[in-house]
Formats: C-alpha cells, sequence, structure tokens
C-alpha cells in the first residue's frame, strides 16, 4: 500500500468533499493550517482520504472518504502503535459505520456520542 501526505487539493475529490461534509472549511483550515494532516491511502483495493490530528498520545481520525478501509484501517493501527500512539479516536455520525469498521478490526469501544446544534443557517 502507499500512503502519501498530500496537502489539501485545489480539487476536492468528491470522496473527501461528502467524508468533510458540512465541516469542510473547518477540517481544510485544519490540514492548511498543519494543524491536521490530510493522508492518501492507495492500493489494490485501496482508494482513501484520510484526515487525522494528535491529541497527546492519542491519533484522532477526522474523516475518512474512498475505499478500502479494511487495509487503510490496519496500516493505520499499525503505524499509530510505532509512533507510540495509545489509542486512535473516531467519531461517526452513523452506527452502521462504527459496525463496518467492527468487522474490519477497527471498530474500538464508544465513549462517547457527539450532538451539533445549529444556529441559524441550514
Amino acid at each position: 500500500m502507499k500512503v502519501s501526505l498530500t496537502s489539501w487539493p485545489y480539487v476536492v475529490p468528491d470522496k473527501l468533499l461528502k467524508a468533510c461534509g458540512d465541516d469542510f472549511k473547518s477540517i481544510r483550515n485544519s490540514v492548511q493550517d498543519n494543524e491536521s494532516n490530510l493522508y492518501h491511502f492507495q492500493g489494490d483495493n485501496t482508494d482513501l482520504f484520510m484526515v487525522i490530528r494528535s491529541e497527546g498520545s492519542e491519533m484522532v481520525v477526522v474523516c475518512v472518504g474512498g475505499e478500502g478501509i479494511k487495509e487503510a484501517g490496519q496500516y493505520l493501527i499499525e503505524n499509530a502503535q510505532k509512533l507510540g500512539f495509545t489509542s486512535i479516536r473516531y467519531h461517526a455520525k452513523n452506527p452502521a459505520v462504527h459496525r463496518l469498521y467492527s468487522g474490519y478490526g477497527f471498530g474500538g469501544e464508544e465513549v462517547e456520542r457527539v450532538y451539533k446544534i445549529a444556529l441559524g443557517g441550514k
């Protein structure tokens, strides 16, 4: 598998745009301000983008878009351990995502639920 650290693309691929959802601008700004990193995972069954940041000893997966989380997830776990992280955290709005990830060995336990209150606008 080839994993590339990349800068925020001028033309954002649909899979990344969809993964960012309503948080597109803040995620883009976080990558552009070097608070998070954007990686492109490519392989036989893998073509996905992942935005990651660190919070102390915890690796935080901000968003994932594309195909191949099974392969990319295992790669991520192995490399997080090598880098000294003690845990990986991700948020999933849809419980089906957690079930899918769990089937690939990348599930973990639920430790919090996140809620958002929209104030005006959309």
